[in-house]
C-alpha cells in the first residue's frame, strides 16, 4: 500500500504545474529562487534486460539576504568603505524512491534520503576587495567534463558517477576566499588576485563501492565483495580491518591556494597554485600488521590522503581572423598523486612494502570552441562545437604501478572455488594516458525551445568510449523536459583505461547503457 501511495505522489509531482522561473523578492532585502526535479533512469544491461534504477526527486532552494546595500544599512546608516554585505544559502533535499519501489533495493535505505545544506556563505564587498566566508565551491580552470585544475572541491560520484553537472556533484567546503581587484597592471588588463584558505574541512571524493547499489564502482571485475585470499595453494577466509587515516580537523592540516588572473593582448590567462590533500583515496596494504588465525587471514588496510601540490596555468584566446574560434589551454603539475603497486614488487619500487606510493603527474588540455553553420541540419541557428584533447603523464613511472582493483573468483590449481572471491591488482597503468572529447549543440523552433546535444568521449589507448544524446524541451519558461540516452562502448580485449569510460561501464554483465527522463520546474 505504501508503494502505491509513493507512486501516486510521484505522478502528482510530474503533473504539478510549475511556478515562474526567476528571482522572487520576498522583501526588499531577501531574494529566493529554486527548482524541483524528478529524474528517472532505466538501465539496459542487454537488449532483453532493462532495470529501473533511479527515481530521484530533488528540491533545491537558493536565497540571498542583503544586510547592507550601496554602503548603507537599514536604508539610512552610512557604512563607509563597506559597500555591500550579503548572506547566501543553498539547501537541497533528495528523495530517491527507487529504494522503496524496488524490492531489490529495499534494504539500502542509505541512498534514499539526502538532506543537505549545500552552501552557506557571507560576502563582504569593500572595493577593490571582496571576502567570502562559509561553505562554498571554488571553480578554477578551462576544462569541460574532465578535471585538471578544478580540484579544490571533491566530487560526489556515488549516485550517477560524473554524468551530472560539476555544480551539482561538487562537495562544498567551509573556507575563506578573498579577491583583490587590481584592474590594470602594466600591460595586463582586468587582473585580480585570489586567495583561498580551508582551515580544517577536508573531504575525499565520495564513491559507492557496495555492489548492491545501482551506481556502485567495483573496478574491472565482478560485483562481489572479496571474502577470501589465496596464499600459495591454500585458501583462507578474509577478515579486513580498514582504518580511515584522513587528516584531522586542526590548523596544521589546512589547505590553501592562490590565483592570479588577467588579460594580455586578448589572451585571458591565469597562474594557479593549491596546497592541499588528495581527494582520491590511497590504499596501503599493511602486511606488517596482518595475522593468520586458523583458516582466517586478518588483513589491515589504511586509507590515506597524501599532501599534494598543484601548479597550474590556463589560457583562452578568441581568434576571430582565421578560425573564428575560442582556443583554450590548461596545464597542471601535481605532486603527491596516490598510486597502487603490484604485490611482490621489489623494494626499490615499493619501499615500505605496502603496495602504495605517491608520484608526480602532469596534465595538458587543449580545446577549441566554435559556433558553426551547418545549414543542412539547421538553417536558422549555428551549432556550438567544442573539442578537447587531454594528455596525462606519470612523471615517476614504474611497470609495477597498477590502476583500479578488481574482484575475481578464487581459484586453486586452476579450479574455481564457488562463492569465494579475491581482490586482485591486474590493471597496469600506462605512463601516458589520453582522452578525446567532442560535443555539439544547437536549438530548433521559432523560439529555440528544442535543444539537442551530442557528447562523445574516446580513450584511444583502451578504445573505450562514452556517448550521450539528449534533447531538452522548454515547455514554458516554467517547465523543462529533458530526455537523454547514455551509451558506454567497450572494444574487445581487457585493457582498461583510466578515464572510466565505456571500457569500465560497457563490460559484459555490467553494461550501463541508460535512458534518462527528467522533468524540472523552477521558481
Amino acid at each position: 500500500m505504501i508503494k502505491y501511495r509513493i507512486q501516486a505522489a510521484l505522478v502528482f509531482i510530474f503533473l504539478l504545474p510549475s511556478v515562474s522561473r526567476g528571482i522572487v523578492n520576498v522583501t526588499d532585502n531577501l531574494e529566493l529562487e529554486g527548482y524541483v526535479k524528478a529524474q528517472n533512469i532505466m538501465r539496459a544491461s542487454s537488449p532483453s534486460d532493462t532495470d529501473f534504477i533511479m527515481q530521484r526527486n530533488t528540491g533545491q532552494i537558493e536565497g540571498k539576504y542583503y544586510f547592507l546595500k550601496e554602503g548603507q544599512t537599514l536604508g539610512q546608516f552610512d557604512t563607509g568603505p563597506l559597500e555591500e554585505v550579503t548572506f547566501t544559502f543553498i539547501g537541497r533535499g533528495v528523495y530517491d524512491s527507487i529504494y522503496d519501489i524496488r524490492d531489490a533495493y529495499s534494504d539500502l535505505h542509505g541512498g534514499s534520503l539526502e538532506p543537505s545544506l549545500r552552501e552557506a556563505f557571507a560576502d563582504f564587498v569593500m572595493p577593490p576587495f571582496t571576502l567570502r566566508l562559509g561553505r562554498q565551491q571554488v571553480v578554477w580552470g578551462e576544462t569541460d567534463n574532465f578535471r585538471a585544475l578544478d580540484v579544490i572541491n571533491p566530487l560526489d560520484l556515488s549516485w550517477h558517477w560524473s554524468r551530472e553537472s560539476w555544480e551539482d556533484i561538487r562537495i562544498p567546503l567551509w573556507m575563506a576566499r578573498g579577491i583583490y581587484d587590481i584592474g590594470k597592471l602594466g600591460s595586463f588588463e582586468e587582473s585580480f588576485f585570489e586567495v583561498i584558505w580551508i582551515p580544517s574541512d577536508f573531504r575525499p571524493n565520495k564513491v559507492e563501492t557496495d555492489p548492491r547499489y545501482p551506481w556502485a564502482f567495483f573496478g574491472g571485475g565482478l560485483p562481489a565483495v572479496p571474502n577470501a585470499v589465496v596464499i600459495g595453494d591454500q585458501l583462507f577466509d578474509l577478515n579486513s580491518t580498514v582504518r580511515d587515516r584522513r587528516p584531522g580537523r586542526d590548523l596544521s592540516n589546512s589547505q590553501a591556494g592562490f590565483r592570479y588572473k588577467g588579460i594580455w593582448n586578448d589572451i585571458d590567462f591565469s597562474f594557479n597554485y593549491f596546497y592541499g590533500f588528495s581527494a582520491a583515496t590511497g590504499v596501503k596494504i599493511r602486511s606488517d600488521l596482518a595475522t593468520l588465525s586458523g583458516d582466517t587471514y586478518n588483513a589491515a588496510i589504511d586509507l590515506v590522503y597524501p599532501r599534494t601540490q598543484v601548479f597550474g596555468v590556463t589560457a583562452s584566446y578568441s581568434e576571430e581572423r582565421y578560425t573564428q574560434s575560442v582556443l583554450r589551454m590548461e596545464s597542471t603539475f601535481t605532486t603527491g598523486v596516490p598510486v597502487s603497486i603490484a604485490a611482490g614488487a621489489p623494494r626499490g619500487v615499493d619501499h615500505d612494502q605496502d603496495q602504495f606510493d605517491t608520484v608526480r603527474q602532469s596534465v595538458v588540455m587543449v580545446g577549441v570552441d566554435r559556433p558553426t553553420w551547418i545549414r543542412e541540419l539547421n538553417n536558422l541557428r549555428t551549432f556550438f562545437l567544442s573539442g578537447q584533447i587531454f594528455w596525462r603523464r606519470y612523471l615517476d613511472y614504474s611497470n609495477f604501478y597498477r590502476g583500479i582493483s578488481s574482484v575475481l573468483p578464487a581459484t586453486i590449481g586452476g579450479d574455481v572455488i564457488p562463492g569465494r572471491f579475491v581482490s586482485t591488482k591486474t590493471d597496469k597503468l600506462d605512463q601516458d594516458e589520453f582522452v578525446l572529447t567532442f560535443s555539439a549543440s544547437t536549438s530548433y523552433g521559432a523560439a529555440g525551445l528544442w535543444k539537442p546535444q551530442f557528447v562523445f568521449a574516446y580513450d584511444p589507448r583502451s578504445t573505450g568510449a562514452y556517448n550521450k544524446l539528449s534533447m531538452e524541451y522548454l515547455f514554458s519558461k516554467h517547465l523543462n523536459f529533458q530526455i537523454a540516452q547514455h551509451f558506454y562502448w567497450r572494444a574487445s580485449g581487457n585493457d582498461l583505461g583510466p578515464w572510466q569510460l565505456g571500457d569500465i561501464w560497457g563490460r559484459a554483465g555490467d553494461r550501463r547503457n541508460e535512458t534518462e527522463l527528467s522533468v524540472i520546474f523552477q521558481f
